[in-house]
């Protein structure tokens, strides 16, 4: 009875030692620093727009998840009671139901450099992609680079 007690009990730690890993290196793991990332993808604002617009499901396999840098001129920035910034850069304006644009969330340590900026410039952002909803390509976790 003694032995079985001791196999249990071996086993026992086993299982709290693989669920503490499973738990520190797989669920607990560090965000992904996408400010210091580099990018994998370097393309203009009205060249990513296209392919989203042209092909959504191929752009999407392409970049959806995906570090890219976009290079373009600023329509406006949108401050949503300081909880989060967003710089839109208009790709196609439509009366009707909105503006066609990209739309890249700030992250918070950008937050001050992005009210800061003025539509029409020249600005340079990455970002991670989040996807297309046929109106608005949406980037998160965005900064600028210089």
């Amino acid at each position: 009875m003694k032995k079985w007690l001791k196999v249990l009990l071996a086993l026992a730690v086993l299982g709290i030692i693989a669920a503490f890993l499973v738990f520190k290196f797989y669920i607990n793991k560090p965000h992904a620093d996408i400010a210091a990332a580099k990018a994998e993808y370097t393309l203009s604002a009205s060249d990513i727009w296209n392919q989203f617009t042209t092909d959504s499901k191929t752009a999407g396999e392409k970049y959806n998840g995906k570090v890219v840098e976009l290079d373009g001129k600023l329509s406006s920035v949108e401050n949503h009671a300081d909880t989060t910034i967003t710089l839109v850069f208009v790709m196609a304006a439509d009366e009707m139901f909105g503006d066609k644009s990209i739309r890249c969330d700030m992250l918070p340590d950008w937050f001050t450099e992005a009210k800061a900026l003025q539509p029409g410039t020249d600005i340079k952002v990455k970002g991670l992609v989040d996807g297309f909803d046929e109106t608005d390509v949406k980037l998160s976790k965005c900064s600028t680079v210089k």
